[in-house]
């Protein structure tokens, strides 16, 4: 019976849902990429894209439903989209990462995560809106950079 109850616990352990991270990437490094993640949605929601691309990679590579675009055409949909939202009265008052899984392979990083917003538009008020990010990073010369992102609004 005991043996059953090990068995049993192990298998549950195995079925509940964790952080993912890389076991050969440093804690330096994780923790570096996070940062980057959430600093990018922040200046996203500031209509900064000026703090944004330094993070980007000269190559970078956006994926949409429709379309592939590059840097700039990508900072300018940002900008374009956020530009929007404001004037549709959309306020996010707060963000947090959740779900997040970092798998790094050498200089390569694969960040996913869902990011949950809090917010208002025009004055009503929404909460707990997810939205999934999934973004390629590669360490050039000791920086993080972002080559490839696509995002997947949750249902």
């Amino acid at each position: 019976m005991k043996i059953f109850f090990t068995v049993v616990t192990f298998l549950l352990s195995c079925a509940i849902p964790k952080k993912s991270v890389s076991q050969n990437a440093s804690s330096k490094d994780i923790e570096k990429l996070k940062q980057l993640e959430y600093d990018w949605l922040m200046a996203e929601f500031k209509l900064d894209t000026a703090t944004i691309a330094p993070m980007m990679d000269e190559k970078f590579m956006g994926i949409g439903l429709t379309e592939l675009t590059n840097k700039q055409q990508e900072l300018d949909g940002i900008y374009e989209n956020m530009s929007q939202r404001r004037k549709n009265g959309h306020v996010v008052d707060s963000l947090y990462l959740d779900d997040i899984h970092i798998q790094v392979y050498g200089n390569t990083a694969i960040v996913t995560f869902v990011s949950v917003t809090k917010g208002r538009i025009k004055g009503i008020p929404f909460e707990n809106r997810r939205t999934r990010m999934y973004d390629v990073w590669i360490k050039r010369n000791g920086q993080w950079k972002a080559v490839s992102s696509q995002v997947s609004p949750i249902r």
